[in-house]
């Protein structure tokens, strides 16, 4: 957050995200190891925006190839093995590892809380790419969600004002701020495994947004360090756990997409996974939003209209007919 933002004055950060980081001086390597500017932000915008692309796209074809398959597959590494037969699906891989590929660019030149929020429009992108695969025709109401999902995240990011934060913080801090969110996504798996339909899809979307949110964060850190020593890298722990909770991630998302329409689970890992981000780039990476003075009730009268054009966009009768019928696998 920033206090004193007429002089350019920054604060250190929330109160959680001092309590993590003790009493101790602020870091002198950043992030980016230098003052960000308008090439990086630009450079950040342009490559997650790109991200929200691939991401959407990479959404529709795998959720189209992973619904027909067994429901005795999910949550299981041989639902990627029955999955790496299917055309449709490779070529979701493709936009998927594209997608991430972008993504870590723009984490590279801005922070999470920046990026986050825009890749996460993909669901404003994949809800029209649904449309016109299945030939629907969007009505004034989808319109109004997508506009409603961009100019909320749009809105936030202008009142927001993120700011870079370290990448490279302690190990306590990375284990209070990773622990609890480790915890929601086994929680959140171990209910959706006694389930099934609707709610199930629901439960294993949220785990997904909530496992892409710390993948975010842990992208940043593994880009951090690879820019910093290449080769030293490989001796760090962030870029094997960054494999990890990417393999485990990807297994959730397609468990989700394989448990029922796009329309159930999108919504949920597109508003937890920028939730969880922004969290985790607080309080561990101590990143900073505007949150003083009206810029907090902005900032959630923005989110406000975000959410809303999600919950539009989840229950609009044209997006739930597209999933009525599975599409060939």
């Amino acid at each position: 957050m920033r206090c004193g933002w007429a002089s350019g004055r920054r604060s250190p950060g929330s109160t959680l995200g001092r309590l993590l980081r003790g009493t101790r001086p602020p870091r002198a390597a950043r992030a980016a190891g230098r003052s960000r500017t308008a090439g990086d932000v630009t450079a950040s915008v342009v490559s997650a925006l790109l991200a929200a692309c691939c991401f959407a796209g990479a959404a529709v074809l795998q959720q189209e190839a992973a619904q027909s398959t067994s429901r005795e597959e999910a949550l299981r590494i041989r639902l990627l093995l029955v999955l790496l037969r299917r055309p449709r699906w490779l070529a979701g891989i493709g936009l998927l590892v594209s997608g991430y590929a972008l993504q870590a660019v723009a984490l590279a030149f801005g922070p999470v809380a920046l990026v986050q929020p825009i890749v996460v429009t993909e669901l404003a992108l994949a809800i029209p790419v649904a449309i016109w695969r299945r030939r629907r025709r969007p009505t004034r109401r989808d319109w109004l969600g997508i506009v409603a999902v961009l100019a909320g995240v749009a809105g936030f990011l202008l009142v927001a004002s993120p700011a870079e934060g370290t990448a490279d913080p302690d190990v306590l801090t990375w284990v209070v701020s990773l622990v609890p969110v480790g915890g929601l996504v086994a929680v959140l798996v171990a209910v959706a495994v006694s389930t099934s339909g609707r709610r199930r899809a629901m439960l294993l979307g949220a785990a997904g947004g909530a496992s892409f949110g710390l993948l975010a964060v842990l992208t940043k850190a593994t880009a951090f360090e690879v820019g910093r020593d290449a080769l030293g890298t490989l001796s760090s722990w962030q870029p094997y756990a960054l494999v990890a909770v990417g393999i485990a991630a990807l297994v959730v998302s397609q468990s989700a997409y394989q448990a029922g329409p796009l329309a159930y689970s999108m919504p949920f890992v597109t508003v937890l996974e920028p939730l969880v981000a922004v969290l985790l780039g607080d309080t561990a990476l101590d990143e900073q939003v505007r949150l003083s003075g009206g810029y907090l009730l902005a900032e959630a009268l923005t989110a406000v209209v975000a959410v809303s054009g999600i919950v539009v966009l989840a229950s609009s009768p044209t997006v739930l007919s597209i999933y009525e019928d599975s599409g060939p696998g």
